[in-house]
């Protein structure tokens, strides 16, 4: 029963470590992932050459602009035509700031009429931005560190590796986690903001559904892996011995009639 509860273990750690880096690594090129983002944030059009994308696709260590285009015949999705053009490159301590994504003049004049207000906006969650970046980090490791330590322990079963491997289970969960927690409070702030002081001008955000469903959706894969490494680990219950053993430990019939 052990064996089993340890190679379901494995399994559930290994899809939410998949899940995880996806999340963690959407957004990196123009067609990595770009639906699986913390939020979106929608800019008016310009006038010119130099005005900003229609839209900014923000990802935990990364961002990605791009245009909307004509929707096609019969749709009736007004976003269903984004077209990526370009990502920045990705950093674990990143945070978006508009003013720095944008020429100076659009975000400091009149002609997108932009609000101010939104590049604060940013600015305030930047620290919480990047400490989210760092703590999945720090997850995405510690899943990792637990793939070695599971596969060890299936392959060598006398390895003691049960307090390694529940102490990175627990670890991994516990930062991701507090990640989700992090990005759900992050994501739906910053879209209430933007779009609260974003009225008017023709400037607001939506949040990434998807990006929150697979964060959560790992939290609650490593929290049920974690269950099953704890309970195999300080199960107190023994385990019969293979038959093998048995039969190596079994007195002989001549003995037993002495």
């Amino acid at each position: 029963m052990s064996r089993v509860k340890g190679i379901a273990s494995l399994i559930l750690a290994f899809v939410a470590f998949v899940v995880i880096l996806c999340c963690l690594f959407a957004g990196t090129t123009p067609r990595a992932l770009d639906s699986v983002n913390l939020l979106r944030l929608y800019t008016p059009e310009g006038n010119s050459i130099s005005s900003p994308h229609d839209f900014y696709s923000i990802h935990v260590m990364s961002y990605c602009q791009g245009t909307i285009n004509p929707m096609p015949a019969g749709t009736t999705d007004p976003f269903g035509s984004l077209e990526i053009q370009s990502c920045s490159n990705r950093t674990v301590l990143f945070s978006f700031d508009p003013t720095v994504a944008w020429p100076r003049n659009l975000t400091h004049g009149a002609q997108l009429q932009w609000p101010r207000v939104i590049s604060d906006d940013f600015r305030a969650f930047q620290m919480t931005s990047r400490a989210m970046a760092v703590i999945y980090s720090v997850g995405v490791g510690a899943v990792g560190a637990v793939l070695v330590v599971k596969i060890l322990a299936l392959s060598v079963p006398r390895l003691p590796l049960g307090v390694f491997d529940v102490g990175f289970m627990l670890l991994s969960t516990l930062c991701i986690g507090i990640a989700s927690v992090i990005a759900n409070v992050l994501a739906f702030e910053l879209v209430q903001l933007i779009n609260a002081h974003g009225d008017g001008s023709n400037v607001y955000a939506q949040y990434g559904g998807k990006f929150l469903g697979m964060t959560w959706a790992s939290t609650a894969l490593m929290f049920l892996g974690t269950w099953f490494s704890f309970s195999n680990a300080f199960s107190r219950g023994e385990e019969p011995a293979p038959a093998s053993e048995e039969h190596a430990l079994a007195p002989p019939k001549d003995e037993e009639e002495v």
